[in-house]
């Protein structure tokens, strides 16, 4: 199969696949007051020079309590899922967004793949 209609086979899969996982697995669910989400967001690119696929899926999970944010989610390396390697770690982040300025706090940890903790990183975001 010849590179340009693969991409173009790739392309127009990965634009339906998108599709169809936004609207079927995404979702919000209202727990006691506070939202838990479940969905997952998927990357395709092609990076030219040194002519690369990459396609990412992330499935995640989260939740929302008391104006904290919460969630975790993973990378699937959809191109290599044949070479043993599929998970690769989790990344954890909590945020809090503060009330009435256009602060955000967060951090962020992840684990490899038998689950050791890493660096934290601890920040602020302002937007304007």
């Amino acid at each position: 199969m010849k590179t340009t209609t693969m991409a173009v086979t790739i392309a127009a899969t990965m634009g339906f696949l998108a599709i169809v996982a936004t609207k079927a697995s995404s979702k919000d669910f209202s727990i006691a007051g506070q939202t838990l989400s479940i969905g997952a967001s998927t990357d395709l690119n092609y990076t030219t020079g040194v002519e690369d696929w990459v396609w990412e899926l992330t499935p995640s999970a989260g939740v929302t309590a008391l104006g904290i944010g919460l969630s975790v989610a993973t990378d699937i390396d959809m191109l290599e899922l044949d070479e043993g390697d599929i998970f690769q770690g989790l990344d954890f982040t909590a945020d809090y967004s503060v009330p009435s300025t256009n602060i955000n706090l967060y951090t962020e940890v992840s684990t490899d793949s038998d689950l050791e903790f890493g660096d934290v990183t601890v920040g602020a975001k302002v937007s304007f």
